[in-house]
């Protein structure tokens, strides 16, 4: 098997990720044996390769720039985190391994069934979508667009939901069935107890402590907070796959928390904010407000920790036939903001492609803006 040095490390995340699944920890998996014998030979001369599986699962608590050659680390990685935190895939390793590797179909050809699962976990979600899209652009765009919303909204907030509630939510649905939600699910086990964040889902617990996919936008889970609970156990009992919450979950739990303020301010303001889409166009963008002036405004919420990352993938927002708007705003999410300061100039500074006319801020500033565009209406009355 013969790799170049970043796939080398491609081979390492998805290694180790399916190491820390296994209940039989031996052999090895293929990638990671691979990407270790790699590292035994070209890693670097100041730091000694661990001679034991435990000592080089501690190596791989440290940032990788103090002990991986440079020539391994793949841009899209920072080299400021480790591979692991606490025993588990660190927040770098889980953005790495779904938003750069299986999302972009960088599953290695020779990967090991596990890791093939992981990708065809991805898949499903993309195939609902795609199948609705088809509908929505042929057949019947309406009826396309609801189940588009109770399929993504029901997911987002159901990160753990019984076979009972997905076929009582579902089975009246023409286009998405049951097997289609299911597929995104996996059995929970009755001898275990399961928590959950109302700010970030499902949440993972290791010496006693709980954390979430993503500790520096969300770390506070002692067990006595207010936006942790204990997941009441029902018969079949299922829990969101790994990459299905990653991906889809966790960013949208604050979008959804903007539209249900939003829609507050519309049901508040009715002649001023007269509607607010949610996901217009099967998710063409995530908001779109329509005011009492006619004007219409386009809204995609961002909730990704690197402003960097971010800004090579902002683009002018789709504005075509009844997606069409007169403003278009990136809005990030403030998590976001309260981790990284300097977030909105960091990412515009880094965006080739956005133009100067579409606005980026945070959620907070943003809807104060909402609120002062209905006060300007209401004024001009």
């Amino acid at each position: 098997m013969v790799a170049s040095r970043t796939e080398v490390f491609d081979y390492l995340v998805f290694g180790v990720k399916e190491y820390l699944e296994r209940d039989k920890k031996y052999p090895y998996p293929d990638l990671l044996r691979h990407a270790m014998n790699a590292l035994s030979l070209e890693m670097k001369k100041s730091v000694p390769f661990p001679k034991t599986i435990h000592g080089f699962l501690l190596l791989l608590e440290n940032p990788i720039k103090d002990w991986c050659p440079s020539n391994f680390i793949p841009t899209e990685f920072d080299r400021d985190f480790g591979l692991l935190d606490e025993g588990s895939l660190s927040e770098a390793a889980n953005e790495y391994l779904y938003e750069d590797l299986i999302s972009k179909g960088g599953v290695p050809e020779n990967a090991s069934p596990y890791a093939q699962q992981l990708a065809i976990d991805n898949k499903k979600f993309i195939s609902v979508l795609d199948k609705l899209r088809d509908i929505y652009n042929d057949t019947n765009p309406d009826l396309a667009q609801q189940e588009y919303i109770l399929f993504r909204r029901f997911i987002i907030q159901n990160p753990y939901a019984s076979s009972k509630k997905i076929r009582d939510k579902f089975f009246k649905c023409k286009y998405i069935s049951i097997e289609d939600i299911g597929a995104l699910y996996e059995d929970c086990d009755e001898t275990q107890t399961y928590w959950c964040c109302t700010h970030c889902g499902i949440l993972s617990e290791k010496y006693g402590n709980l954390k979430g996919i993503k500790p520096r936008l969300c770390i506070n889970h002692h067990q006595k907070h207010s936006c942790v609970y204990k997941v009441k156990w029902e018969t079949d009992l299922q829990r969101i796959k790994d990459g299905i919450h990653q991906r889809v979950c966790f960013p949208g739990i604050p979008e959804l928390n903007l539209y249900s303020a939003l829609q507050e301010l519309s049901e508040t303001h009715p002649d001023y904010l007269q509607q607010v889409k949610l996901y217009p166009g099967l998710d063409r963008y995530d908001l779109q407000l329509h005011f009492g002036d006619s004007t219409i405004w386009a809204i995609d919420f961002k909730d990704v920790r690197d402003p960097y990352k971010l800004a090579i993938n902002l683009k002018p927002l789709y504005s075509e036939g009844n997606l069409h708007h007169d403003e278009s705003f990136y809005v990030i999410s403030d998590r976001c903001i309260q981790a990284t300061p300097d977030y909105v100039e960091i990412a515009r500074k880094a965006a080739p492609s956005l133009p100067a006319k579409t606005h980026l801020m945070s959620a907070k500033v943003f809807k104060n803006k909402v609120a002062n565009k209905i006060s300007a209406l209401q004024k001009e009355e």
